[in-house]
């Protein structure tokens, strides 16, 4: 049987999205409604703004609910901190689903407050371990990265403003993979609204049958979207021996997987100035591992799919 690995047999459609940007109501310099005004005109469909959730800023959520409508939604949310900023091995989260009566956490525990966000049903994403370049080597002592679903592979603001190597977060999404973590992807903006190039540049496309924050939560746990720079994923079908990868017009679509397979990772890349839209991979080196598909378009522009465990 051929199943499409983006929508698994649901009905609906793609709903555009970013996980991670920020308001006055933390570092951010614009109102909530500003930067809610700002992705609705752009064309998406929700947001989840992410303000810092620390006493810095009064152990505050932000409440966007009143700024939702029936042609863009918005999932409450918050960025949360495993640690001190001041430690070397903190780690942020996006905490997408948060409620509103969420408690602070006590002073010796930050890292609880993680693992408390998604007991309580929250989507949980890690930012940017580029930023602070989060070892992977200390990643199995981590605290709460069991309940970490998703790694953000890219993030648009370090990229062009603040600190370009610092922007992937690819080394930790494959370095956790290696290691066995049934983690997800993401690609997110961080606008923090202090420059016109912060935001618009990284987000994920949600398969979801209604514009609803509980739906959209459900599909992102399932795994349901992809993320992007602007390349689209239109299909990706497997019949557990092979993968047909259908996509937006593209320069490469390439297919890796773990460290001690690299010599089996894939790719299919336009020759003499043809752009291609499509790509036939076989599953077998990746048995037993994970393997999870990049396309790269003419513009040098990328797209990720979630990790394929066959």
């Amino acid at each position: 049987m051929v199943r499409d690995l983006l929508k698994n047999g649901e009905v609906g459609r793609f709903f555009r999205g970013n996980l991670h940007c920020h308001s006055n109501r933390s570092d951010g310099l614009v109102e909530p409604e500003e930067v809610v005004g700002a992705y609705r005109n752009a064309g998406y469909d929700f947001i989840c703004l992410s303000d810092h959730f620390e006493a810095e800023y009064g152990w505050q959520i932000t409440d966007t609910r009143t700024l939702r409508d029936e042609r863009f939604t918005t999932i409450v949310g918050a960025e949360l901190i495993s640690a001190p900023w001041e430690e070397r091995d903190c780690y942020w989260v996006t905490a997408a689903g948060i409620p509103l009566d969420f408690e602070a956490p006590p002073a010796h525990d930050h890292a609880g407050a993680i693992r408390r966000a998604a007991e309580r049903g929250a989507f949980v994403l890690m930012l940017h371990p580029g930023l602070n370049n989060l070892p992977l080597a200390a990643a199995d002592g981590l605290p709460a990265l069991d309940a970490v679903h998703a790694i953000e592979i890219y993030n648009h603001h370090l990229a062009t403003l603040t600190n370009p190597d610092g922007a992937s977060g690819a080394y930790m999404l494959d370095g956790l993979l290696e290691k066995g973590y049934r983690v997800l992807v993401n690609a997110g903006d961080d606008a923090h609204f202090d420059d016109p190039k912060d935001r618009f540049g990284g987000w994920i496309e949600v398969y979801c049958d209604r514009l609803d924050p509980e739906a959209l939560l459900c599909s992102l746990k399932h795994g349901r979207y992809y993320s992007t720079q602007g390349p689209s994923f239109r299909e990706l079908l497997s019949d557990g021996e092979r993968l047909r990868v259908e996509t937006s017009e593209a320069y490469a679509i390439t297919l890796t997987g773990s460290g001690d397979r690299w010599q089996s990772g894939q790719e299919r890349i336009s020759e003499g100035g043809e752009h291609i839209a499509g790509a036939d991979f076989e599953l077998a080196p990746f048995r037993g591992s994970y393997c999870r598909v990049t396309v790269v378009d003419p513009d040098g522009r990328g797209a990720w799919s979630n990790p394929i465990w066959p």
